[in-house]
C-alpha cells in the first residue's frame, strides 16, 4: 500500500511532514511496521513483513529460473553453432 504525504494532502490534522517522518521511521526502527520512505517523491510504501524462509524461498525460484533461461541460451547457441558449421561443410 502506497501513501502520499505531500503538502496539501486533504487531511486538516495530519501533523507536518518532519514530524510524521520522524514518527513512521521510529515505528520502523522498532519494527512495529515494515515500510520504505521515498523522499523525493513523498511516497510511504507499506508492506507485509516477511519471513526470512520465504524470501531464500523466493531467491530460490527466481535463481531456478535464471539457470533455466542460461541453460536454454546455451543450447540455442550450440543449435546454431552446429547449423552454421553444416552449412559451411556444404
Amino acid at each position: 500500500m502506497r501513501f502520499g504525504f505531500q503538502k496539501g494532502n486533504g487531511f486538516k490534522n495530519f501533523p507536518p511532514i518532519q514530524e510524521a517522518e520522524k514518527h513512521l521511521s521510529d515505528m520502523v526502527v522498532s519494527k512495529a511496521l515494515v515500510a520504505k520512505i521515498d523522499r523525493p517523491r513523498g511516497i510511504v510504501c507499506f508492506q507485509m513483513a516477511k519471513d526470512s524462509n520465504d524470501i531464500l524461498n523466493s531467491w530460490a525460484v527466481n535463481l531456478e529460473k535464471l539457470l533455466d533461461l542460461v541453460e536454454k541460451s546455451c543450447h540455442q547457441i550450440h543449435k546454431e553453432t552446429m547449423v552454421h558449421k553444416a552449412a559451411l561443410k556444404v
